[in-house]
C-alpha cells in the first residue's frame, strides 16, 4: 500500500477518488497531517499522481479488500459520476457509483471503525426556493444525478449515522489531470481562443473553490461531527455574472459572455434554477470563512503564473 514514508505513526487517510480535482487537492494539503492513500477508477482516470490505489467503489469485492489491506482511521469519499447529462443517460451506472458505492464504502467504514465525510451535492435541490438552502431544507433532486446523490447521502447515514455529510457546488480550479475541465478552466480556454462563451442567465449558483473546499473536508474529518453540513462558496450568482467575473480578472473580454435561457438548450438533464447553499452552519463549527469566487479566482491567476 502506497504511505508517506516516515509517518508511519499518524493515521491513515483514504481519499476515495484521489486523482480527481477535490481528491487531489486533498491529497496535497492532507501531506505532514496523515499518511494519505488514494484511489482512482482506471476506466475514468488513469492518472498516475501518487501511485495510487485502483478501486472500482461501486464493487463490494473491492472495496472490502481495500479496507482489508489499508485499515483506515479517515476516509474522505468524493469519487463520484457528475456529468449531469452523462448520469441522465446512464441512470444504472450512475446510481451503481452514487449511490451503491457510497452505501458499501459507509459499511466498510462502519467495520474498520474509521470516520467517514462523504461530499454529495447541491443538486438534491428541485430550485425553487428564493433563498440559500439550509440543511434542514427537504431535498427534491429533479435529475438523474440529483437522485443519485442524494440515495448515496441517505445510504451513508443509514449505514453509519457517525458519517458527515458535505454537499457542495460547482467546483472549480486547476485540475492535475491534463483535460479534464471545470466551469472555470472551460471558460478560461474559450475566452483565450476568442470564443463566444454561453452562461445561463436563470441559474444561480456559489462556486467553490477546490482548494478551500479541501481544507474544509479535512477539518470536517478532524471533528466528530455527524449529518449534513453545506460547505461550498458563499456567494450565489448567475453564471453570467460567474463567466464576466471570470474574463474581468484574467483580463480577458467580458463581451464573449453571452447570456441565455437555460429553455433555450436541449440538455438530457434539467438543472435547478437555483441551488446556492447557506454555509454558516460549517463556519460556525470549523470557525473559518469559505473562500469568495473572486477570491478563489485571484488565486487561480496567482497559482498559474508561478507554474509559468
Amino acid at each position: 500500500m502506497t504511505g508517506v514514508a516516515g509517518v508511519s505513526d499518524l493515521e491513515k487517510l483514504l481519499v476515495v477518488g484521489a486523482s480527481g480535482l477535490l481528491g487531489s487537492k486533498i491529497m496535497v494539503q492532507a501531506r505532514g497531517r496523515y499518511d494519505a492513500i488514494g484511489t482512482y477508477n482506471p476506466e475514468v482516470d488513469g492518472a498516475d499522481l501518487w501511485r495510487l490505489e485502483s478501486l472500482d467503489v461501486g464493487s463490494k469485492d473491492e472495496v472490502e479488500k481495500l479496507f482489508a489491506e489499508v485499515v483506515p482511521n479517515v476516509v474522505i469519499l468524493t469519487a463520484a459520476m457528475t456529468n449531469v447529462d452523462a448520469c441522465e443517460k446512464q441512470p444504472v451506472v450512475a446510481n451503481r457509483i452514487n449511490a451503491s458505492g457510497p452505501a458499501l464504502v459507509a459499511r466498510a467504514c462502519k467495520s474498520a471503525g474509521a470516520r467517514l465525510v462523504h461530499v454529495s451535492t447541491d443538486y438534491v435541490f428541485d430550485g425553487t426556493k428564493k433563498r440559500k438552502y439550509v440543511e434542514t431544507d427537504h431535498p427534491r433532486p429533479i435529475s438523474v444525478y440529483g437522485s443519485s446523490k442524494l440515495a448515496g447521502e441517505k445510504s451513508v447515514l443509514s449505514s453509519l449515522p457517525t458519517a458527515a455529510i458535505a454537499r457542495t457546488a460547482v467546483l472549480y480550479g486547476w485540475n492535475p489531470i491534463e483535460g479534464k475541465e471545470n466551469f472555470v478552466t472551460w471558460s478560461l480556454k474559450k475566452l483565450r481562443a476568442g470564443e463566444r462563451v454561453t452562461m445561463f442567465q436563470d441559474q444561480h449558483i456559489s462556486p467553490t473553490f477546490a482548494d478551500n473546499l479541501a481544507g474544509a473536508l479535512l477539518g470536517l474529518a478532524g471533528t466528530d461531527a455527524s449529518g449534513v453540513f453545506h460547505v461550498s462558496g458563499p456567494d450565489c450568482f448567475d453564471r453570467v455574472v460567474c463567466g464576466k467575473m471570470i474574463a474581468n480578472i484574467f483580463n480577458l473580454d467580458e463581451n464573449l459572455i453571452i447570456p441565455v435561457k437555460s429553455n433555450t438548450l436541449s440538455l438530457p438533464a434539467k438543472r435547478p434554477a437555483y441551488s446556492c447553499l447557506d454555509i454558516s452552519k460549517i463556519e460556525k463549527l470549523l470557525n473559518r470563512k469559505m473562500e469568495s469566487f473572486e477570491s478563489g479566482l485571484r488565486k487561480m491567476k496567482s497559482q498559474e503564473s508561478k507554474k509559468r
